[in-house]
């Protein structure tokens, strides 16, 4: 399979092993209810919990001259799917930069699985997987439709910055939201 790293400091050559492990991070949810990936099942049951899902379609001008959707674009498809689920819970991308802060990813890394074509639609699913102090921590799949099959997993790491372009604490409004998204979740799985 393929595996295709990003960092925000690309000057440095740096090598990562090809298997992601998470940094220690405060779980929005307690031990006992939170497994990483407990409620991904790709045989028999077809749905996946606690995620937010996006739908979209490949276009032509996505694919490269294998008639594959570029490997590029995947980011692209993963940042949408990020934007789309923290508007789901109330959290405005836009208005997050007027205040002259952002949400940087600071790593991101794709294990690709299968490769999507022209025409074929497909879904982002995306969550919260844990929150530090600076630090926002999400896994993001996508799986083809109607069948599910699984085209890429990914993880990746936010980054809080201040006015500055510093690392800040993430402002508890936003923490609270993730907290939110999180306990209706366990409510409505449990």
């Amino acid at each position: 399979m393929y595996q295709a790293i990003s960092t925000a400091t690309p000057a440095m050559p740096v090598i990562f092993p090809s298997s992601w492990t998470r940094p220690v991070i405060l779980p929005l949810r307690s031990v006992k209810t939170f497994k990483p990936l407990a409620c991904l099942k790709l045989k028999g049951e077809k749905r996946m919990s606690g995620f937010h899902e996006t739908e979209h379609k490949v276009r032509d001008y996505e694919l490269d001259q294998f008639g594959v959707v570029n490997n590029a674009v995947y980011a692209n498809y993963c940042q949408h799917g990020r934007h789309e689920f923290m508007e789901s819970i109330g959290i405005n991308c836009d208005e997050v930069a007027r205040s002259g802060e952002a949400l940087a990813i600071s790593e991101f890394s794709i294990k690709f699985r299968a490769p999507l074509r022209s025409g074929f639609r497909f879904v982002v699913k995306t969550r919260i997987s844990g929150v530090s102090v600076a630090r926002i921590y999400f896994e993001q799949f996508i799986l083809k439709l109607p069948d599910q099959e699984l085209i890429l997993e990914a993880h990746g790491t936010g980054v809080w910055l201040d006015n500055n372009y510093r690392p800040a604490r993430v402002p508890s409004y936003i923490r609270s939201n993730f907290v939110h998204f999180q306990r209706q979740e366990v409510a409505v799985h449990s």
